[in-house]
């Protein structure tokens, strides 16, 4: 044989090997889907497992396998392919969520569940079979929650005491003196879609408190916003804007107007990342308050990590202000980190740390304050999504001048309700 032949015959070989390789391929890819529709799903697991290790590497042999897995009862096992299934093909993260979701909720780990099915629905915009089958297992686990509309929410009440509330910097307006008094405040707040499917969300909120001994210090604030959302893959993303109205000691206090950019990446199904961009112009609603006029700029940074009861929040924060009073526009970094346990019913806790850099460059005299708060919380959950909440603040303020240093106690007994 010459050269030329061996050439031919050897080709000739390798396209025999490959065709072998195919037909194997496709019998154990075939073979599997039998097994799988007569219910012997060892027999598909071992079919479908032989074909993705002979070169088969789309989603549906990884979806079928994991199928195979869950229909087996190995639940450690499924999860895995799931998740591997979500990570290497960003399509199928939704319906890789929901089954997440189905083998939580066979462990009985109803909130582990509940975060999957939210997320399954959130992230399959396109997909109506998965957002009403998502829609459906929420409404199992929590038939109270309005799941297809999405419409979400919270009030609640809370009286308490607080020892230096003219410290209460957070209005925008100068330090002043001490005074303590009992409290009482409520809140609400919503947020749900304006018109079905259509990417307009609606958002609200109004807080009140009162001072029974301090009603120079009562305030109030009404806030209101419509945001655009779109879910590309991993991504939640948010643009729009709101509009807020405040007041204090019964005179109006503020007006203001701005504009929200928010984006949350899904890195995992245990974990987030929230990144938010805030801008507000600002305007007093009364002469006594004309130094507060002006802009502030905030970029907020979040990290949540969630499994099961648990919750861990590292939180940072840059503001900056452009105010007519000097007295009111610092640049401000904070950290904080937050941990929370709280079962599906039952006992739960909450613990926080927040440091606070405010500096104030362009007053009479600079100086530069280190506001540093602890907070601990006991909870309990009654059925209903019903929260009692028992909560001490302790913040400590060191300024350079020691005028602005202070220190600040303040405990609460709340109940709240989630819908």
């Amino acid at each position: 044989m010459n050269i030329k032949g061996l050439k031919i015959t050897s080709i000739c070989f390798l396209l025999a090997i490959a065709g072998t390789a195919v037909a194997t391929i496709n019998d154990d890819w075939e073979s599997g889907k039998v097994a799988f529709q007569a219910g012997d799903y060892t027999s598909a697991l071992v079919y479908f497992e032989a074909a993705r290790d002979a070169g088969l590497t789309g989603p549906a042999v990884y979806y079928n396998i994991a199928v195979s897995q869950f229909k087996l009862g190995e639940y450690a096992a499924a999860r895995q392919t799931f998740v591997l299934t979500a990570r290497r093909f960003p399509k199928m993260r939704g319906i890789s969520e929901y089954n997440l979701g189905l083998i939580a909720r066979r462990l009985e780990n109803t909130g582990e569940a509940r975060e999957y099915f939210l997320r399954a629905y959130e992230l399959s915009p396109e997909n109506r079979t998965i957002r009403v089958l998502a829609s459906r297992r929420l409404r199992e686990l929590v038939p109270e929650v309005r799941t297809a509309s999405r419409w979400t929410g919270a009030f609640g009440v809370r009286a308490g005491y607080d020892d230096n509330i003219a410290l209460r910097d957070e209005l925008g307006l100068p330090v002043g003196a001490i005074t303590e008094s009992p409290t009482a405040s409520a809140f609400a707040s919503f947020s749900g879609p304006w018109n079905g499917d259509s990417g307009f969300r609606l958002e609200g909120s109004a807080y009140l408190i009162r001072y029974t001994d301090a009603d120079a210090y009562d305030q109030s604030e009404f806030r209101g916003g419509v945001f655009y959302e779109w879910l590309p893959a991993d991504w939640r993303l948010q643009f729009g804007v709101q509009a807020s109205a405040g007041a204090l000691g019964g005179d109006a206090f503020d007006r203001k107007t701005g504009a929200r950019a928010r984006a949350v990446r899904y890195i995992n199904r245990d974990s987030a990342v929230d990144l938010r961009y805030t801008y507000e112009d600002i305007n007093e609603a009364n002469s006594l308050f004309a130094g507060i006029a002006g802009s502030r700029q905030r970029f907020d940074a979040r990290y949540r990590w969630y499994r099961d009861a648990h919750r861990i929040q590292l939180r940072f924060l840059v503001e900056t202000n452009d105010r007519l009073d000097p007295g009111v526009s610092p640049t401000r970094n904070r950290f904080a980190m937050n941990y929370g346990y709280q079962p599906e019913r039952g006992f739960g806790l909450e613990a926080g740390v927040e440091l606070r850099n405010s500096n104030y460059k362009d007053v009479v005299t600079p100086r530069e304050e280190d506001l540093t708060t602890l907070r601990g919380a006991l909870t309990y959950m009654f059925r209903g999504n019903w929260l009692v909440r028992f909560e001490y603040r302790n913040a400590s303020n060191d300024s350079t001048d020691d005028t602005y240093s202070y220190d600040r106690s303040q405990f609460s007994l709340g109940a709240l309700k989630y819908f």
